[in-house]
C-alpha cells in the first residue's frame, strides 16, 4: 500500500479529488470520488481506465449525454421500506425523475450497442422498465402535485370542495358588500383567509355590529377578522370535505408507496449505477481539461513517460498563458533508479512529484497527461519521502523523520515498488549524511526497487555513474541568462550552480571567492567540468536542431522535385499527343491547298508563268507547314531545362523577380504581408496574391534582358484590349480570378473605365464581383449601367490610373 498515510497530500492528489468533486452532478458521484483508492490489481485498473477513455470519447464525439435529474433519492427509498409509511408528492416526483434519468442513460447506450463496451457492461443484469414512472405519473402531475382525478373518490371530493368554496364565496361576498355600504369594514382590504376560513376585515369600533367568530386582528388592533355566523355551517361543511380529501390523499400515497416497495432493491441498483456513470463522466471531463490520454498498460512494474505534464501545474499555466515544459523519463529492469541533480529551483522536485502523481492517479483509474505511446506498468506500492515530517508531538526532528521513512523504504521496498525521495541525505552534516544516503541507495538498488531521488551530493552522483542499473540525470540551466530551463536530461549529473547563482544574486565577490577557496580543488574542478560539459552539450543540441531543420527542408525540396518530375513526364505525353494532332491537321490543310492548286492548273491549262506562281504558292504552303511544326516543337518542354528552372524556384522573398499569372511582364517584390505581395512593375505598384505570382528563373531573366531593349508593346496591347469583361456562366472562383487579371491589365494600360457583365439572376455573381471590386484599392467608383444597356446586370468600374 502507499506510504506514508498522507501520500495524497504530498503528491497533490487531494487537489485532483477536489476537482473531481466539483464536476459531479450528484451526491452519488461524490460518494464514488471519496471512495476512490489506489489499486495494484491490473485488471481493475485497466477496466477503470478503459471506462474513462470510452466516456472521454463519448463526450468528444457524441451528442450531449443525459445529465439532468441526478438526484439522491436513497433517503426516500429507505423511508419507503417501512410498512405503513407513505411517500409525499415531492418525494415521489424525485423518484420518478431519477428513474427517467436512468432510462435515458440506458437508452443512450442501447442505441449505440457495441461502441462503448465497458460502459455498456455496467448495465448488465439490471432491470430497466418504466413501471414505477407510469404508476407515479398516474397520480402526480409534471409539477409534483397530486392530480384531482388520482382516484374516483378523490375526484368526487375535489368537486364537492370546489362547489362549497364557490357557495361560501358568494355568501360572504354579499355580506362584504352589505357591511361595506354600512362603513363597518376596513378600506382597501378585501375578503381574506384566516386559519383556512374566509373572514371579513371589520373595523374595531364596529365589531359589535357583526355577529361571528373572531379569528385574528391586525398588528395595530384597528382591524378585526371575523367569520360571520351566516357562514359557519358552510365553512364547517367545507372543512369536513377537506378532511375527507386529506384521508383519501393519504390512502392514495400509502397505496402507491406499497406498490413501489417491491421495486426498491432494483431502484437502489439503478441509483448506484447512475452515480457510477456520474463519477466516470466527471473523470472523463477532468481528463479533457488536463488534456489527458490513456497510455499503453503493462502488467510488469515499469514506466516510460513521453512528454508528460504535471496536471495541476499545466492547468494553472494554461489559465495564466504560460508554457509548461514536458517531461520524458523511464524506469525499467535495466535502468531502475534515476538520480536527478541540478540547480536549486530548477524543477527537480516538480519532476519527482510529476512521476509520483501520474503513477498514483493512473492506478486510481484516471487518465494522465502524456503521449498515448507512453507505457506504464502497475506497482504494488508507492513510497515517497517529500517535504518535512517534523513532529513536536512525536519528538521527531526533520532528519529523524527522514530516517524513519528510510527505514520503511529499506524494510518493505522490493522490485514491485516505486519510491521517490526528494533532497536525499539533507537535514544533517553533509560529511555523514552523504555516505548514509549512499548506503541506503545501495541497499534499495540491491533490492532492485525502482525509484527517483533528487540530490546535491556529489558522492551520490558518482555512485549513480558507477553502479549498474542507476542513471544520472540533470535539470538543464541557461548559462547566458543564468536561469533554469526546467528540462530533464538523462545520462549525466548536473551542477548545483551555487557560485554562479550567488554572483547573479549580487553577493559580495570577496565572500564568493572565500567560499571557492574553502572548496577543495578536486571538487571545484569536477563542478567546473560539469558546467563546461553542459555548455558544450547545449551547443551540440543547438547544432543538432539546426541540422534536423535543414534535413527536413531538404526532404521537402526532394519531394517537391520528385512531384514536379512526375508532372513533367505526365505533361510531356499530353503535349506530344496534342502536337502530333496539330501537325497532322497542318499537313492535311497543306495537302488540301496543294491539291486544289494542281487541279486549278490542270483545268486552266496554265502557261509557264502561271505554273511558276503555283509552284511558288506550293513552296509557301510547305514553308508554313514547316514553321507550324517547328512552333509546335517549341511548345514542348525540355524536361532537363524545366527541372533546372523548377529547382531554382523557392519560397518567394522580398526583392525576388516574379511574373504575374497570365501576363508577360514581370516585376520585383517590395514587401510581403500574409498571402499578398507588393509588386513594382516600373512606376506601378500593386498588391497581388502570392498564388498568382511565379518566381522568374535565371534563364527567363536572361531571355527577358535580351528583349528588354524592345520594351513592352503597349500599342499592340491597347489595340487588342477589350473594355468589357463577361463573367456570366462562370463559377465564383473563376469569375473572381478573371476579374482580377482583367483589372490588372486595365490598370497597366492606364484604362479609366471598364464594364463588367455579370447578369442579374439571383444576384449572387453580382455580389461576388462587387465585393471583390470594393477590396481593390485601384477602384475609384462602382455604378450600375443605364437601364437600356443592362441596368444592374452590368457594373461600370472607374479606375484610379
Amino acid at each position: 500500500m502507499p506510504f506514508p498515510k498522507n501520500i495524497e497530500t504530498k503528491l497533490g492528489f487531494n487537489q485532483i479529488r477536489e476537482l473531481l468533486n466539483a464536476r459531479c452532478l450528484s451526491p452519488m458521484g461524490v460518494y464514488y470520488v471519496e471512495r476512490m483508492r489506489f489499486s495494484n490489481r491490473f485488471d481493475i485498473v485497466e477496466k477503470m481506465l478503459v471506462q474513462t477513455k470510452e466516456f472521454q470519447k463519448l463526450l468528444n464525439e457524441e451528442s450531449p449525454f443525459p445529465s439532468s435529474h441526478y438526484l439522491d433519492v436513497s433517503p426516500y427509498l429507505y423511508k419507503a421500506k417501512i410498512e405503513g409509511v407513505w411517500l409525499l408528492e415531492e418525494e415521489l416526483q424525485s423518484i420518478k425523475l431519477v428513474v427517467q434519468a436512468f432510462i435515458q442513460v440506458a437508452t443512450f447506450f442501447r442505441d449505440r450497442t457495441g461502441k462503448y463496451v465497458e460502459l455498456e457492461s455496467l448495465l448488465a443484469g439490471l432491470i430497466i422498465n418504466d413501471l414505477v414512472v407510469r404508476r407515479i405519473d398516474r397520480i402526480i402531475d409534471a409539477d409534483g402535485i397530486m392530480r384531482a382525478n388520482a382516484s374516483a373518490e378523490l375526484a368526487k371530493i375535489s368537486a364537492k370542495i370546489h362547489e362549497k368554496e364557490s357557495e361560501i364565496r358568494k355568501r360572504i361576498q354579499k355580506l362584504f358588500d352589505k357591511y361595506s355600504d354600512l362603513g363597518y369594514l376596513a378600506d382597501q382590504i378585501g375578503i381574506t383567509i384566516r386559519e383556512g376560513r374566509l373572514v371579513l376585515p371589520v373595523l374595531a369600533e364596529h365589531k359589535r355590529h357583526i355577529s361571528g367568530f373572531v379569528h385574528d386582528e391586525s398588528s395595530t388592533g384597528q382591524t378585526i377578522y371575523i367569520e360571520p355566523t351566516d357562514c359557519f355551517d358552510l365553512n364547517n361543511g367545507l372543512r369536513e370535505w377537506q378532511i375527507a380529501y386529506r384521508r383519501e390523499r393519504e390512502r392514495i400515497l400509502l397505496e402507491i408507496t406499497d406498490q413501489i416497495r417491491p421495486e426498491i432493491p432494483e431502484l437502489e441498483k439503478n441509483l448506484q449505477r447512475l452515480g457510477l456513470f456520474d463519477f466516470i463522466r466527471a473523470k472523463a471531463g477532468l481528463a479533457n481539461e488536463m488534456k489527458a490520454d490513456l497510455p499503453i498498460l503493462s502488467k510488469h512494474p515499469s514506466l516510460q513517460l513521453e512528454k508528460a505534464y504535471h496536471p495541476l501545474l499545466r492547468m494553472s499555466h494554461d489559465k495564466a498563458g504560460l508554457q509548461t515544459i514536458p517531461l520524458s523519463i523511464a524506469l525499467n529492469k535495466e535502468k531502475y533508479i534515476v538520480v536527478i541533480s541540478g540547480p536549486n529551483a530548477g524543477g527537480k522536485s516538480v519532476c519527482l512529484k510529476t512521476v509520483g502523481l501520474l503513477q498514483y492517479i493512473l492506478q486510481c483509474g484516471l487518465l494522465i497527461p502524456c503521449e498515448s505511446y507512453s507505457e506504464l506498468g502497475i506497482y504494488k506500492e508507492i513510497m515517497v519521502d517529500i517535504g518535512d515530517e517534523q513532529s513536536i508531538e512525536n519528538d521527531l526532528s526533520t532528519y529523524s523523520s527522514h530516517l524513519l521513512s528510510m527505514k520503511n523504504f529499506c524494510d518493505f521496498a522490493d522490485g514491485k515498488t516505486l519510491f521517490l525521495i526528494d533532497e536525499f541525505g539533507t537535514g544533517t552534516d553533509p560529511q555523514f549524511g552523504g555516505p548514509l544516503a549512499e548506503a541506503i541507495l545501495h541497499h534499495l538498488a540491491q533490492k532492485r526497487a525502482q525509484g527517483i531521488v533528487t540530490t546535491h551530493f556529489s558522492n551520490l552522483k558518482n555512485f549513480a555513474s558507477q553502479y549498474p542499473g542507476l542513471e544520472n540525470a540533470s535539470m538543464l540551466f541557461d548559462h547566458e541568462n543564468m536561469q533554469p530551463l526546467y528540462q530533464l536530461e538523462l545520462g549525466k549529473p548536473g551542477s548545483s550552480y551555487a557560485f554562479e547563482l550567488a554572483v547573479k544574486s549580487g553577493l559580495n565577490p570577496h565572500i564568493i571567492n572565500y567560499a571557492k577557496n574553502k572548496v577543495g580543488d578536486k571538487q571545484r574542478k569536477v563542478d567546473e567540468l560539469l558546467v563546461e560539459l553542459e555548455k558544450e552539450k547545449q551547443a551540440v543540441n543547438t547544432m543538432k536542431q539546426k541540422l534536423q531543420e535543414k534535413e527536413v527542408k531538404t526532404q521537402k525540396l526532394l519531394l517537391q522535385y520528385e512531384r514536379l518530375n512526375q508532372e513533367l513526364d505526365s505533361n510531356k505525353k499530353l503535349l506530344m499527343k496534342k502536337a502530333k494532332q496539330e501537325a497532322l491537321a497542318l499537313v492535311s490543310e497543306a495537302n488540301s491547298k496543294i491539291e486544289a492548286t494542281i487541279r486549278e492548273i490542270k483545268e486552266q491549262q496554265a502557261n509557264s508563268e502561271v505554273q511558276r506562281k503555283a509552284r511558288g504558292l506550293v513552296k509557301d504552303e510547305i514553308q508554313q507547314l514547316k514553321t507550324g511544326i517547328t512552333e509546335i516543337e517549341l511548345v514542348l518542354p525540355d524536361p532537363k531545362k524545366l527541372a533546372q528552372e523548377n529547382s531554382e524556384l523557392a519560397e518567394l522573398q522580398v526583392n525576388d523577380l516574379v511574373s504575374i499569372e497570365g501576363q508577360e511582364a514581370f516585376g520585383q517584390i517590395l514587401a510581403i504581408h500574409k498571402n499578398k505581395a507588393l509588386v513594382a512593375m516600373g512606376d506601378l505598384r500593386s498588391n497581388i496574391e502570392l498564388i498568382k505570382l511565379q518566381k522568374v528563373s535565371e534563364a527567363t531573366q536572361k531571355k527577358q534582358a535580351k528583349s528588354s531593349s524592345k520594351g513592352l508593346d503597349f500599342n499592340t496591347k491597347m489595340q487588342h484590349f477589350s473594355h468589357e469583361l463577361n463573367v456570366i456562366g462562370l463559377r465564383g472562383e473563376e469569375a473572381v480570378r478573371n476579374l482580377n487579371t482583367f483589372l490588372d491589365e486595365a490598370i497597366l494600360l492606364g484604362i479609366k473605365q471598364v464594364r463588367i457583365v455579370h447578369g442579374k439572376g439571383y444576384g449572387i455573381l453580382r455580389k461576388l464581383v462587387r465585393a471583390e471590386l470594393k477590396s481593390n484599392k485601384f477602384v475609384a467608383q462602382i455604378n450600375d449601367e443605364e437601364i437600356e444597356l443592362g441596368g444592374d446586370g452590368v457594373t461600370i468600374v472607374t479606375l484610379n490610373t
